[in-house]
């Protein structure tokens, strides 16, 4: 499943209008066979110009100055328009690439550097945004919190690359289980959730049911033999069934994910 975020999103639509903007166009003459006919023009009227003065041929000299200066004003003319056309297009093309590297640098500040999901500042403020969708349409919203349980135990007994492993492996799971409009986070240190726009009460359990199913299944590390089972604990919450603003669903969805790491 995708997490491409609103940024990255418009990276992606100015790479493909730069890609766009490279048609086939017949190219402008190279600036340097302009200078170079420049110098030989300038050149050529020099030593018509001398040969007309030597033979004293004044009027022969008067109108060779004349047709080199005019010709050599028009390539003139030439090379500046081709010399600001090439600034130009340099200037127009670092510009887009220094706008899609902040865009690439705002993105990175949203996304959890182990898992790549988005990071606990982007889930808040996505879920406020969603929120007032929600609130203005009158449309349900559903969140899954969810903890991995015993990620000390695996970093004490295994080493803290095993743990990190464990959250990459969680992470590409909830990828992998949810839809593309789903936003999924990683809010904590073991601590995960997903943000599922237009979701009632009876479908999110369903999704949490699945997601808590399929990483259950995967997350086991194996160490001589022996397999080190890992299990998950989760709640829900929403929009309207379970608050009203952000801060309630966390709290009723984080209530429920410790009620069930609590009877375990």
């Amino acid at each position: 499943m995708s997490t491409e975020s609103p940024i990255q999103e418009a990276i992606r639509t100015q790479r493909e209008e730069d890609s766009a903007d490279e048609q086939p166009f017949a190219s402008p003459p190279s600036l340097s066979l302009l200078r170079l006919g420049y110098f030989l023009l300038g050149l050529a009227a020099a030593g018509g110009i001398a040969g007309a003065y030597l033979r004293e041929e004044y009027t022969l000299l008067f109108l060779i100055s004349l047709s080199a200066f005019a010709l050599l004003g028009m390539l003139g003319i030439v090379i500046a328009r081709v010399t600001r056309s090439k600034l130009i297009e340099s200037q127009r093309g670092y510009q887009a690439r220094l706008f899609i590297r902040n865009l690439e640098l705002q993105d990175m500040a949203m996304r959890d550097d182990l898992t790549g999901l988005f990071n606990r500042r982007y889930f808040y403020e996505r879920l406020q945004r969603e929120l007032d969708q929600a609130h203005h349409y009158q449309r349900s919203l559903a969140v899954v919190v969810l903890d991995v349980d015993g990620l000390k135990t695996v970093n004490d007994v295994y080493g803290h690359k095993a743990g990190d492993l464990v959250l990459a492996a969680v992470g590409r799971l909830l990828l992998e289980c949810t839809r593309t409009c789903d936003v999924s986070a990683r809010i904590g240190g073991d601590e995960f959730a997903v943000i599922m726009p237009e979701t009632d009460k009876s479908g999110a359990f369903a999704v949490a049911r699945r997601l808590q199913q399929g990483v259950e299944a995967a997350s086991a590390i194996e160490e001589n033999g022996r397999k080190h089972k890992l299990r998950v604990s989760m709640g829900v919450s929403g929009f309207p069934w379970g608050g009203d603003d952000v801060d309630q669903i966390v709290q009723w969805a984080d209530t429920y994910m410790y009620a069930a790491k609590a009877a375990r």
